[in-house]
């Protein structure tokens, strides 16, 4: 980031913005020349931005710094994207205790934990329990954040954490076939609201074969009028609802 901004500077009138890979990052262990200067610049700009209510900070390491991000925004967010953005513990601590938990609707958080940091099957847990408190949360994005077993996902669903969910995505993460139907019976029995999960599936010819007849299983049971889909490639399953439009994704 190099633009300068008159002192005065104001946007009254924007209410999202994006700032994927704006350079809030690390090299070779060491903060890069001017890290300083962008932070700055940035709560600077965020405090000038009254109105903003959608936040999109992916691709960046923010190295200890959410919190003060967070603190800036005047609003509570309603969106935020914090997608590959390498999370230490202080990071988690900062976001579960603002006071944006209790308003995000859509929550990306894609590739946060790389294990640089801490163990990351361990920080990936401790997160989703902490986000139990998002009440109002519709769309939730956890792909590629080492999660292996669906305990904290289906505690969310039982205890009704989540009623306004709509959209799931924990594709990309090390959860056994078993795990992920007990998910999607967990969902489909919890929250009527769901239209959309994307789920890991280990392989469409082996183990993988018999989970994909369990969630088309669990589905009729339920009574829901959702497809599913496999994607061999990306080894996903997908389960959604054709007549909805995909608006909730970020």
């Amino acid at each position: 980031m190099t633009w300068q901004l008159p002192r005065r500077w104001s946007c009254d009138w924007l209410t999202a913005l994006g700032l994927r890979g704006c350079s809030l990052d690390i090299s070779d262990g060491a903060r890069p020349r001017g890290h300083g200067r962008r932070l700055r610049w940035l709560v600077r700009m965020l405090s000038n931005l009254p109105k903003l209510v959608t936040l999109d900070l992916g691709d960046n390491y923010l190295a200890d710094n959410l919190g003060v991000i967070l603190d800036t925004v005047r609003l509570p967010l309603e969106r935020l994207r914090l997608a590959s953005c390498d999370f230490t513990d202080a990071d988690i601590d900062n976001l579960v205790s603002s006071r944006h938990m209790a308003s995000l609707q859509v929550l990306n958080m894609k590739n946060c934990m790389s294990g640089l940091h801490g163990d990351a099957q361990t920080m990936s847990r401790r997160l989703v329990q902490s986000l139990h408190r998002c009440s109002t949360l519709r769309s939730l994005d956890f792909v590629d954040n080492s999660l292996t077993d669906a305990n904290e996902l289906c505690t969310a669903f039982s205890t009704r954490c989540w009623p306004k969910l709509e959209s799931l995505d924990i594709s990309g993460n090390p959860v056994a076939d078993a795990e992920v139907t007990r998910l999607v019976v967990c969902a489909l029995a919890s929250c009527c609201r769901v239209r959309r999960l994307r789920l890991p599936i280990a392989s469409i010819d082996g183990p993988g074969y018999g989970a994909f007849v369990k969630v088309m299983d669990a589905i009729a049971e339920a009574g829901h009028r959702l497809n599913v889909r496999v994607q061999p490639h990306t080894q996903e399953i997908v389960v959604f609802d054709s007549n909805k439009r995909e608006d909730l994704f970020f």
